[in-house]
């Protein structure tokens, strides 16, 4: 029995166009499955406060406003909240310029504002990793994050476990 008959079914039962439909449907079921379970990772019962700083760089005055304390803090992506923001900071972005005589300096830039947003929320603490709304904090890592009027990219600068 050939595996492909003359009219393009496998084993003479299935259309193939059918069997690859339905296989990308169950992958991308199988996927939305996968990263529901890692949005639900923090288990309440067993959550600890964690504060991290994530600063925003090189954003304008508008932007920095628009960032309130005790707004909710989502992940960009998947609206995961991450937690409260409970401490804003807005300090006048550094830059490199070169001075006159060649050597490079940094200057304040009279437009651009750096921000450090302190957002504290519910998260699971394991040896290997520390998650807020079922993502990963670490040092360094880049995280789009969001409010209610406000959408930015931001480094986390510091992860504090609370006892």
């Amino acid at each position: 029995m050939p595996w492909l008959d003359d009219r393009g079914r496998l084993f003479g039962r299935i259309n193939i166009i059918d069997l690859a439909v339905l296989l990308l449907v169950l992958l991308v079921a199988a996927r939305l499955g996968l990263r529901s379970r890692l949005l639900r990772a923090v288990n309440p019962s067993t959550a600890k406060p964690v504060e991290a700083v994530l600063v925003v760089e090189d954003v304008r005055q508008a932007t920095a406003d628009a960032m309130q304390e005790g707004e909710n803090v989502l992940n960009t992506k998947s609206n995961a909240v991450l937690g409260k923001l409970v401490k804003k900071e807005v300090r006048p972005a550094l830059k490199e310029v070169e001075t006159a005589d060649g050597r490079l300096a940094q200057a304040e830039s009279p437009f651009k504002k750096d921000v450090y947003l302190t957002v504290r929320g519910p998260g699971q603490v394991t040896p290997n990793v520390i998650l807020m709304g079922g993502y990963e904090m670490r040092v360094g890592a880049s995280l789009a994050v969001k409010g209610l009027k406000f959408a930015v990219n931001t480094t986390v600068l510091s992860v504090k476990v609370e006892e």
